[in-house]
């Protein structure tokens, strides 16, 4: 007799709810910069009108956009919807948190820069413009010229950053910037919490590390501009362990 031939169990599909779509569909308006920063939406009414919901449908989309920070609502009488543009700052919060959340340490984001910006110099080694070089020796010169310690922090991140960011690959500029975010967020946390002591003679013997690279960049070493970046980056993170606990997991307030 035959085996009875088992049936194909249906799989669930799980059905996107009608305010995930719509928040799918501002979202994207938002995004291509469509609804430009600092626009306020329509009114409820309208708006339920041109998407075709319901008030709660509409209500339950905005707080999705709310909480990526991406609509700013203010309740009451006078109250509306105004947008928010999509911004590293608000990308960092949201990394930072899953970051803490799966312990990773600023070790683990020294890593990530090691991998990131030496790879990035070397593929910028003599293809430079003197426009592009005067642009990165600017900020060596601002951060020299700065006797704020914590701007001259900011400035010297700025350099970091602007070396992925002249590769002109925008995904890479950005993972730059949040790496240097985080980065900053957590030296600066200790900073206020230890009142770190200003010390220029370190300040300007990292400055003259940057010089140095510029110049490697400009002569179109590229082995040696990358080995010599990686040196460098792997001597200021000896230098964040002496006041920051780098195996820690971080602790961020972006």
């Amino acid at each position: 007799m035959a085996q009875p031939v088992d049936q194909p169990v249906a799989a669930t599909v799980q059905l996107p709810k009608a305010a995930e779509l719509v928040a799918a569909q501002l979202r994207r308006q938002i995004v291509l910069g469509e609804r430009v920063e600092g626009e306020m939406l329509p009114p409820e009414v309208q708006l339920m009108s041109e998407l075709g919901v319901s008030r709660p449908t509409l209500r339950q989309a905005l707080r999705i956009l709310e909480t990526e920070l991406l609509v700013t609502v203010h309740r009451g009488r006078n109250g509306g919807t105004k947008v928010n543009r999509p911004s590293p700052q608000v990308a960092g919060r949201y990394l930072g948190n899953l970051l803490q959340f799966q312990n990773v340490t600023l070790d683990d984001v020294h890593t990530a820069r090691l991998l990131l910006e030496p790879s990035a110099i070397a593929a910028l080694a003599g293809t430079l413009t003197p426009a592009q070089l005067a642009e990165l020796r600017a900020l060596v010169a601002a951060a020299r010229d700065e006797t704020d310690p914590a701007v001259r922090r900011e400035v010297g991140g700025r350099f970091h950053t602007a070396l992925v960011q002249l590769t002109g690959n925008p995904a890479l500029a950005l993972f730059a910037r949040l790496v240097q975010q985080l980065i900053d967020a957590q030296t600066a946390r200790y900073d206020n919490q230890r009142q770190r002591r200003n010390d220029p003679s370190s300040a300007g013997h990292l400055l003259e590390a940057h010089e140095r690279v510029i110049e490697l960049l400009e002569a179109g070493a590229a082995r040696e501009a990358a080995r010599y970046w990686r040196e460098h980056l792997d001597e200021v993170h000896d230098m964040l362990r002496r006041t920051v606990d780098t195996a820690d997991v971080l602790d961020l307030e972006l």
